[in-house]
C-alpha cells in the first residue's frame, strides 16, 4: 500500500513538470560571514519549491538525502554544532575582550592575528582531539570519532575541499576554514588510492601540470650505499595514479611523493596585553587553558597557512608491483636500504621535470629538451648538493652547467672549512675524461688536478674579466686564452657513463624552496628548507657577485663546529656557519673578508680600539664572526682548513679558547694569544706555555690597525703581494723575552 501511495505521489510530480527547488530546515537560516548555512542536521526538514512542485527525481533525491543526515547525526554527536559556531562564538568573543586590548582576529597578511576570545576554547579543544586521538594508528576516543564525522560532513558541504595555497591564505579569522584545511591535509594521508582526487589546491600549490603532457614510463637504477632521497626527474600530478614495478625487490624501499617535508603545526600561544601572541619558536610559551576558559587569558592559533600543513605522502613498497598517489602531486623521490646490488625501478604514469645533473647532462641537452619538460618543479643536481625550485627560475637560463658548478663548487668548499671529507668528483670524468677534486692550495681554490681544463663557469668568469682587461688573468690562475682541452676519444675512461655504479657513495645535500617553511625564513637540516629563494639561487651572475648568503648560512648549520668541535666557543651558533660561508665567498667568488660585514668590521675596530672587555660575548654576531674572517684575511683560508683537520687531541682544554688557540697557533706557526686577548676570550697558563716559541700576533704596530686596514687584498695588485703581516724575525718570543741574555743586552743597550 505504501508503494502504491509513494508511486502515485512521483506520478503526480512527473505530470506537473521538474520545478526549481531547494531544501532547508523550517526556522530562520543562519550564516557565517562567509556566507556559509549554519544549518543543523534536520532530517525532518521542509521542502520549499521555488517554481512548482519538484519531480519524482529530486523528491527522491531529498529523501536519500534525509536518510544520509539521520545517519551523520548519530555519528557527530554535539561537535557539528559547536564547530559550525566556531566563527560566530569567536566574533562574540572579539567584542567582548576588545575593550581589553584584544581586537578582531587578522587574516594572515599582517604581523598578527590578534585577540580571537572565547571561540579559541573550542578551537582548541577540537585540535586536541584532532591531533592526539586520530593520528593513524593511534587510539581513537569517542570524541574523536563523532569530531572526525563532523568535519568529514561539514567539508562535504564545502564541496570535499577547502581551497588553500599562496593566493588564498588561511587564517584564524576563519576557524573553521582553518580546521577543515587541517582535517582534509591529514585525511589525504590515507586516502585509498581508489578514491584519488586532484585536489584543487595543488593548482595554487605546488602547482598545475598541464592535462595535455605526456604521461612516461621510466627506468630508474637504484644504487647500494645511496643515502638519502634519490632524485628520479619525474613528477607525480595530482590526483593520478602511477605504477611502481620492481623486477627483483631487495632491502627497504620508500617511495615518497611531494618535496615540501616541512609539517606546518598549529601555534597555540597566548597574547601579551597589547594583544600581540607571545610566540617564540625557541622558548614555546604554553597558554593556561583554565584560565582560557574562565576569560582570563587570551590566546590565538598564530599560524595562517598558505599552503595544506602537510605536502608529502610516503609509501612503503613492499610488492613487486604497486600502485601510489597523493591528491597534491609532487616530486617523485625514492629512499633506499639493505640492497646489496643495484636495483631497477619502473616507473609509469608519471611527467617528466627538468633535471640537470652535472657531469651526466649537457647545456645542449638542457636548453634543446630538460627544460622544456612539463612538470611545475624542476631539480638541479651534483655530486655534493641538489637543489629543488619551481620550473619558471630555471627553464630561460642557458648556461646551467656553469649554474651547477658554482653550486657545486660552493657546496665542496663549506664540505672542506668545516672539516668534512670532500667526495671525489667523479662526474668531471663524464664530460672531461680526467678524475679531479676541488681544493685549497696556496690560498686559492684549485683544481688537484692541473693538467685539468678549465669549466664552464671559470671560462664565463674569465671572459667577464676579460671584456675589463685582456690581461689579466683569472682568480683561478689561468689565462684568460685557454681553451678546453677537448677528451681523447681512444683514450680509456676511469667510469663509465653515468659512472654511479662503482664510485664512493656520498649523500649529497637537499635544499627546497618552499612558500612556507615551519620556522624562519629557512633552517638548515635534511633537506634544507627555504622560503622563495628559488630565483636568486638559480641566477648565476648574482651567485658571482654576492653568493647566497642564507644557503651558504643554512648549510653552515649542518657543517656543526668543525672537526672535534674545534670552533666551538660560547655563543657562537650563528657565527662560525656564517664563516663557512664567506670562506667559500672569498675563495669561489673573491670576494675581501673585509668587505664581507663591513659595518661590523667598522664597530669591532671602534671597541677594539676602546679596550672594550670581554669583547667576544659583548659583541652580536655578526660582530663575532669578524673574530673568524680576520684570521683567514691575515693568514689565508687554508689556515681554517689546516686547523680544521687538525687531529691533536693533547692540546689544553682548561679554558674556553685552549684548543682553538692552540691549534691555530701551530697551523700559521705565530703565537695567538694576544689576538684572543683582545677579544677577550679565557685561556690557560697551558696555553701561553704551549704557543711561548713562535712569535706573538699581532703586535702592538699591528692591532693598531687590525681591523681597519689599509687592507692589502691578495691577488688585487700585478705582483701578487701578500697582506702585511709581521714576520716571525722581526718579534721576539716570549720565551726569548724571558731569556736572561736577552734581558742583559737591552739594558746594556
Amino acid at each position: 500500500m505504501k508503494k502504491l501511495v509513494f508511486t502515485l505521489f512521483a506520478i503526480t510530480f512527473a505530470t506537473m513538470g521538474s520545478a526549481q527547488v531547494t531544501f532547508r530546515g523550517a526556522g530562520p537560516v543562519e550564516t557565517d560571514s562567509q556566507g556559509h548555512v549554519i544549518e543543523k542536521l534536520d532530517y525532518d526538514r521542509k521542502i520549499v519549491a521555488t517554481n512548482g512542485l519538484p519531480s519524482a527525481a529530486e523528491y527522491r533525491a531529498e529523501l536519500a538525502e534525509r536518510e544520509r543526515m539521520k545517519k551523520v547525526a548519530r555519528e557527530v554527536g554535539p561537535w557539528f554544532d559547536a564547530i559550525q559556531h566556531l566563527e560566530i562564538v569567536q566574533k562574540d568573543g572579539e567584542q567582548k575582550y576588545d575593550a581589553d586590548g584584544g581586537g578582531m582576529a587578522g587574516d594572515g597578511a599582517g604581523p598578527t592575528p590578534g585577540q580571537t576570545g572565547e571561540g579559541m576554547v573550542a578551537y582548541i579543544e577540537a585540535m586536541r582531539v584532532f591531533n592526539s586521538n586520530t593520528a593513524e594508528g593511534g587510539s581513537v576516543s569517542k570524541d574523536a570519532k563523532q569530531l572526525k564525522a563532523a568535519l568529514e560532513e561539514l567539508l562535504y558541504r564545502r564541496g570535499g575541499e577547502v581551497v588553500c595555497g599562496p593566493s588564498r591564505g588561511v587564517s584564524i579569522k576563519y576557524p573553521l576554514e582553518l580546521l577543515l584545511v587541517r582535517y582534509q591535509s591529514w585525511k589525504a594521508q590515507s586516502i585509498p588510492v581508489k578514491e584519488l582526487y586532484p585536489a584543487k589546491s595543488a593548482d595554487l600549490w605546488p602547482g598545475k601540470v598541464p592535462e595535455e603532457a605526456e604521461r612516461v614510463t621510466k627506468k630508474v637504477t637504484l644504487y647500494p650505499g645511496e643515502g638519502g632521497y634519490i632524485s628520479t626527474g619525474l613528477y607525480v600530478p595530482p590526483g593520478e595514479v602511477i605504477t611502481i614495478k620492481c623486477g627483483s625487490l631487495t632491502g627497504n624501499l620508500m617511495a615518497q611523493i611531494g618535496c615540501h617535508t616541512d609539517k606546518l603545526d598549529p601555534k597555540i600561544v597566548p597574547l601579551d596585553e597589547d594583544g600581540n601572541p607571545m610566540d617564540d619558536p625557541y622558548n614555546p610559551v604554553v597558554p593556561n587553558l583554565a584560565k582560557v576558559k574562565m576569560g582570563w587569558e587570551q590566546i590565538t592559533d598564530n599560524r595562517p597557512l598558505w599552503r595544506w600543513p602537510d605536502m608529502v605522502r610516503r609509501f612503503q613498497i613492499k610488492k613487486k608491483r604497486e600502485e601510489i598517489g597523493h591528491v597534491l602531486g609532487g616530486v617523485l623521490w625514492f629512499q633506499w636500504s639493505g640492497g646489496s646490488r643495484p636495483m631497477e625501478v619502473e616507473v609509469s604514469g608519471c611527467v617528466q621535470m627538468p633535471w640537470f645533473r652535472l657531469g651526466i647532462d649537457t647545456n645542449k641537452d638542457w636548453v634543446e629538451t630538460l627544460s622544456k619538460y612539463p612538470a611545475p618543479w624542476a631539480e638541479l643536481q651534483t655530486k655534493t648538493i641538489i637543489l629543488t625550485v619551481e620550473s619558471k627560475y630555471v627553464r630561460n637560463v642557458k648556461n646551467m652547467e656553469a649554474l651547477a658548478q658554482w653550486w657545486g663548487k660552493a657546496a665542496s668548499i663549506m664540505l672542506r672549512v668545516s672539516g668534512h671529507g670532500l667526495p671525489t668528483d667523479t662526474e668531471a670524468d663524464n664530460f672531461r675524461a680526467a678524475k679531479r677534486e676541488w681544493g685549497i692550495l696556496d690560498k686559492k681554490l684549485v683544481q688537484m688536478n692541473p693538467e685539468a681544463p678549465q669549466d664552464t663557469e671559470e671560462l664565463l668568469r674569465a671572459a667577464a674579466k676579460a671584456k675589463a682587461d685582456p690581461a689579466v688573468k683569472d682568480r683561478y690562475g689561468f689565462t684568460v686564452e685557454q681553451e678546453p682541452v677537448p677528451i681523447d676519444p681512444k683514450k680509456p675512461k676511469a667510469l663509465k657513463i653515468p659512472s654511479r655504479e662503482n664510485e664512493p657513495k656520498n649523500t649529497p645535500m637537499r635544499i627546497v624552496d618552499d612558500v612556507q617553511i615551519s620556522v624562519g625564513a629557512g633552517h638548515s637540516g635534511y633537506p634544507i628548507m627555504c622560503m622563495e629563494w628559488g630565483g636568486g639561487m638559480m641566477n648565476l651572475a648574482g651567485l658571482q657577485r654576492s653568493g647566497s648568503w642564507g644557503a651558504l648560512h643554512e648549510i653552515g648549520h649542518n657543517m656543526g663546529q668543525g672537526t672535534n668541535g674545534i670552533f666551538a666557543l660560547p655563543g657562537n651558533t650563528e657565527v662560525v656557519n656564517n664563516f663557512y660561508g664567506t670562506c667559500t665567498m672569498n675563495l669561489l667568488n673573491g670576494t675581501r673578508f673585509t668587505k664581507i660585514c663591513k659595518d661590523a668590521w667598522d664597530s669591532i675596530a671602534k671597541k677594539a680600539d676602546a679596550k672594550t672587555p670581554n669583547l667576544w660575548m659583548s659583541s652580536p654576531v655578526f660582530e663575532r664572526l669578524v673574530f673568524y674572517m680576520t684570521l683567514a684575511h691575515y693568514f689565508g683560508v687554508e689556515s681554517v682548513v689546516t686547523v680544521v683537520n687538525d687531529k691533536n687531541d693533547k692540546y689544553p682544554t682548561s679554558a674556553i679558547g685552549d684548543r682553538l688557540c692552540c691549534a691555530w697557533s701551530k697551523a700559521i706557526q705565530r703565537d695567538l694569544t694576544p689576538y684572543f686577548e683582545i677579544w677577550g676570550i679565557p685561556l690557560s697558563k697551558a696555553a701561553y706555555t704551549y704557543t711561548q716559541d713562535w712569535a706573538p700576533w699581532p703586535t702592538e704596530e699591528e692591532r693598531v690597525q687590525l681591523f681597519t686596514g689599509p687592507f692589502v687584498y691578495r691577488g688585487e695588485v700585478e705582483d701578487d703581494a701578500p697582506i702585511e703581516v709581521s714576520t716571525p724575525e722581526d718579534v721576539k718570543t716570549r720565551r726569548q723575552l724571558r731569556a736572561r741574555e736577552h734581558f742583559k743586552k737591552t739594558v746594556t743597550e
